[in-house]
């Protein structure tokens, strides 16, 4: 997640608000946040970026193969993908391709579930 999370609160008794990051708001800094990205899996599980996801894509075939990928939900130029991204060769037409989703870990628990590892 490139752009930071900023809040702000309304304190009554102060009449002023108070402005805080939710790195700030969290005592000892735990991780850097990870964002809802508004999906649910087929399980219908919530999916957050740095969640690893099993997932599969069709391959572009007529007879209709399909391919099985496990890695983990990035954020990049204003959308999530299930996948390692790389820049030199992104897909406009990619998250059409992906169906099935499943949360099987994430990037904290459970790093080794990423294929791209």
């Amino acid at each position: 997640m490139n752009r930071p999370l900023k809040f702000r609160i309304y304190s009554p008794l102060n009449k002023a608000f108070h402005h805080f990051t939710v790195e700030e708001s969290i005592a000892g800094g735990v991780s850097k946040p990870q964002q809802y990205t508004g999906l649910k899996d087929k399980n219908n599980n919530p999916i957050y970026e740095g969640d690893i996801v099993k997932y599969k894509t069709w391959t572009g075939s007529h007879d209709g193969t399909t391919e099985e990928h496990q890695t983990q939900v990035q954020f990049k130029d204003g959308a999530f993908y299930p996948r390692y991204i790389d820049d030199e060769c992104e897909d406009s037409w990619y998250s059409f391709k992906v169906y099935d989703l499943e949360v099987v870990g994430n990037v904290f628990e459970t790093p080794h579930l990423d294929e791209n590892e």
